[in-house]
């Protein structure tokens, strides 16, 4: 039996409030957002390979201004293998207008830094937001997000922000380097106020935080920010650190990785990885410099990996698949918050102390 998780790891607080989000998620464009989770959900398990994938990630920056203990960022492993960098302006259009081309639904403004350092991050919502794409999305750690800001990235067309705030008061401070709790509750706040004046669901504000932050006062968590957001969530501790015991880490029987069916991730430099959770670049798939998108998503380099997870061997054969979450075995965990459970995918043998 095929086993695929579609979106595995991140569980949403309130299920209430995730059907309103992707209702607004999905609001001026409904059918084409429906007919783009059918593909995202289905693709996968018919081992079906689009013309061209529906979602593509754009690595803007690989800089950050924040020194999280459980980033693979603030390794030396990172440091040495990954440039730090800005994507120009020049690629980014290319890139964009080739994605125009096969009306592709969505980007993704981020991946492995911080995108709103970027110096041209409006400018860059605002052509892609022209050239008629739907969903233009981004991931935040708001230390740089400030309300001008936000409201300039939602007059240009950004249509989905996510912003992680990891616990709250000083565990959220201990965390997060530099940011201040105080400072980052009054932005969304903010962020919420600009949307109300201009009338305005969009950009969807979804908060999410690792669980282990949370789980001792999710509660709280939860009052503070589900007035001002439309979705908050959670995820288990990954070992993003690499700190495991490789010996010891299971994975899933059958396991057959979806992302290769649904999306393609471009670093800054213009290098392609083979996902958007290979953080080291170990497998390079293309160099969109050199090359169109359409002819790295139908490559030998990722057409080989793809076969192999048909065989569910993936995880064997290339080393970021087995370095990675995805195939690593899960166990339902019951967690009492209260009175109230709630079910976690926790992945098995993995700690919950951050920074290890």
């Amino acid at each position: 039996m095929i086993n695929i998780k579609i979106n595995k790891g991140q569980f949403t607080l309130s299920k209430w409030d995730k059907i309103k989000f992707e209702y607004k998620r999905g609001k001026g464009y409904i059918l084409r957002y429906l007919l783009n989770r059918f593909k995202w959900h289905y693709y996968p398990r018919l081992h079906y390979v689009s013309k061209f994938p529906d979602h593509v990630d754009i690595e803007i920056s690989t800089n950050c201004n924040m020194h999280c203990p459980m980033c693979y960022t603030t390794t030396k492993k990172f440091k040495n293998n990954v440039g730090r960098k800005f994507m120009s302006f020049a690629l980014f259009k290319k890139i964009i207008d080739e994605c125009v081309l096969y009306n592709i639904f969505s980007i993704r403004l981020s991946l492995r830094g911080e995108s709103f350092i970027h110096p041209d991050i409006v400018r860059m919502i605002k052509y892609a937001h022209n050239k008629g794409i739907k969903e233009i999305s981004s991931l935040t750690n708001g230390l740089a997000l400030t309300p001008e800001l936000f409201e300039q990235a939602l007059d240009a067309g950004l249509t989905w922000l996510t912003i992680s705030i990891d616990g709250t008061g000083k565990t959220y401070e201990r965390i997060r380097v530099p940011a201040k709790f105080d400072d980052i509750v009054e932005k969304v706040k903010k962020y919420h106020a600009i949307k109300k004046r201009k009338k305005s669901i969009k950009p969807v504000i979804k908060v999410q935080s690792i669980w282990p932050a949370i789980k001792n006062n999710y509660d709280e968590y939860y009052t503070i920010f589900s007035p001002y957001v439309d979705n908050i969530s959670s995820n288990p501790l990954i070992d993003y650190l690499g700190k495991d015991d490789k010996q010891k880490i299971e994975y899933e029987e059958n396991f057959d990785c979806p992302v290769l069916y649904q999306r393609i991730a471009i670093g800054s430099d213009g290098r392609v990885l083979l996902c958007s959770n290979d953080e080291m670049g170990k497998y390079i798939i293309g160099d969109v410099n050199k090359e169109d998108i359409y002819n790295i998503w139908h490559n030998k380099k990722i057409k080989y990996v793809r076969e192999l997870h048909k065989k569910h061997i993936g995880y064997k054969k290339i080393g970021p698949c087995k370095e990675c979450y995805l195939p690593r075995k899960t166990a339902p965990v019951v967690e009492m918050v209260g009175d109230k459970k709630i079910i976690i995918d926790k992945y098995i043998g993995r700690t919950e102390e951050i920074g290890k």
